[in-house]
C-alpha cells in the first residue's frame, strides 16, 4: 500500500527537529527542540516525544515509517551507529530503541545524508544525478549523489567529507583526528578563532556581540559580527571559506559533480563563505570541471526533516515492492 505520511527526524548536536510530511514534501506538522546534554537515553526520549507530537491524530496505516538523521557515522546496512563525534550516541541501538516505543519502522542514516537526500528531492539538487552535498553546523556532514542515488559504500558509511584531511598533522578534530575539515569548519573551532580575536583590541565587534565578554564567544557571535560589516569577523569565515574550497578543489576533481551544496547554519547564513569557496574551485579544480555550479541550499532547517522522511518513504516502498 502507498502511504501518505512519513516522520522525519534530524538529530544535531545542538537541537532535534522532527516533522510529518506528506510525498511531495510539504510538512504538514513540525516540533523541534534543544538536544539534551543528559546521556544518550535522554537523546532517545526527546526523539521519541518529537515522534508523538507531530504524529498526534494520523492513522498508523496513512504512516510509511519514520527516519531519523544522525550526525554520526552509520552502518547503513546493519543500522547501527558506529561512531558519533558530538553525542554520545556510538554503540546505542538507536533505531531498535526508538522502534520499540513508537511501534513504526524506523531507518536511520547520517544526517548529512538526510539532508543531501532532502535536497535532492525537494531542493537546490532536485533533478541532477550528480552533486555533493556538505553541511556546516556543530559539525560538518556531507552527502555523495552519484548517478541519482546517494553513495553509501561499502557499508554505508561513505560521505564523510568532514573528515577529509585539509591540513597535514593540522588542528585536533573532535573526532580525534587531525586537520580534518571540521578541525575548522564546524561551530567549535569558529567560536574558538572568534574568543582568540576577541581577546584582542581587533575583536571589539566580536566581544560585543558576546555582552563584552571574550570568553563567551559563540560561532553565531562571529557570524553576526561579520554580517554586520565587521571586517576581522569576515576575515575569519572568509578563512574557513577557502579550507572549504581547497577541500572541494579535490572532490570537484576526482567526482567530477555537475552540483556542490551547501547548507547547515552556517552555509545557509554565510552567502560570503559559500562564495570564496566557489572561487577556490574556479581557479585550482582542473580544466573541464570548473563550470561546477556551488550553491547555497535552498530547504533551510527543513533539509534533514525532509531527507529523513524521504528515506522512510523510500524503505516502505521497497518493502512492499513499489517504484519511487
Amino acid at each position: 500500500m502507498r502511504t501518505t505520511y512519513a516522520i522525519g527526524v534530524d538529530v544535531g548536536g545542538t537541537r532535534i527537529a522532527a516533522g510529518l510530511v506528506e510525498r511531495k514534501g510539504r510538512m504538514l506538522k513540525e516540533a523541534r527542540t534543544l538536544t539534551p546534554k543528559t546521556g544518550p537515553f535522554g537523546v532517545i526520549d526527546v526523539i521519541v516525544d518529537l515522534i508523538g507530537e507531530v504524529m498526534g491524530g494520523t492513522h498508523p496505516a496513512e504512516l510509511a515509517g519514520v527516519g531519523i538523521g544522525l550526525p554520526a557515522q552509520i552502518d547503513f546496512l546493519k543500522q547501527s551507529v558506529e561512531f558519533c563525534t558530538n553525542l554520545p550516541l556510538a554503540g546505542i541501538d538507536v533505531r531498535s530503541l526508538v522502534m520499540s516505543r513508537i511501534r513504526h519502522d524506523v531507518t536511520i542514516d547520517n544526517d548529512g545524508n538526510c539532508a543531501g537526500i532532502g535536497e535532492s528531492r525537494f531542493g537546490a539538487g532536485k533533478g541532477v544525478r550528480d552533486f555533493v552535498m556538505i553541511t556546516l553546523g556543530t559539525g560538518v556532514g556531507g552527502l555523495l549523489f552519484l548517478d541519482g542515488e546517494p553513495y553509501r559504500g561499502s557499508r554505508g558509511l561513505g560521505g564523510e567529507i568532514g573528515h577529509m584531511v585539509v591540513r597535514l598533522d593540522g588542528a585536533p578534530c573532535p573526532c580525534g583526528g587531525k586537520g580534518h575539515i571540521e578541525s575548522y569548519l564546524g561551530r567549535p573551532p569558529i567560536a574558538a578563532r572568534g574568543r582568540e580575536v576577541a581577546r584582542e583590541f581587533r575583536g571589539q565587534a566580536i566581544r560585543d556581540m558576546a555582552g563584552g565578554d571574550p570568553e563567551a564567544v559563540t560561532a553565531e557571535d562571529v557570524i553576526n559580527a561579520a554580517l554586520a560589516g565587521d571586517e576581522i569577523a569576515r576575515g575569519i569565515l572568509l578563512d574557513a571559506g577557502a579550507i572549504l574550497g581547497e577541500a572541494l578543489v579535490g572532490i570537484v576533481n576526482l567526482l567530477n559533480p555537475k552540483l556542490i551544496v551547501v547548507g547547515g547554519g552556517i552555509g545557509e547564513s554565510c552567502g560570503f563563505l559559500v562564495e570564496r569557496a566557489a572561487e577556490i574551485i574556479a581557479a585550482e579544480a582542473l580544466a573541464g570541471r570548473r563550470d561546477v555550479s556551488v550553491v547555497q541550499a535552498e530547504l533551510g532547517n527543513d533539509a534533514g526533516v525532509l531527507g529523513a522522511a524521504a528515506l522512510a518513504f523510500d524503505e516502505h516502498d521497497a518493502r512492499e515492492g513499489l517504484h519511487r
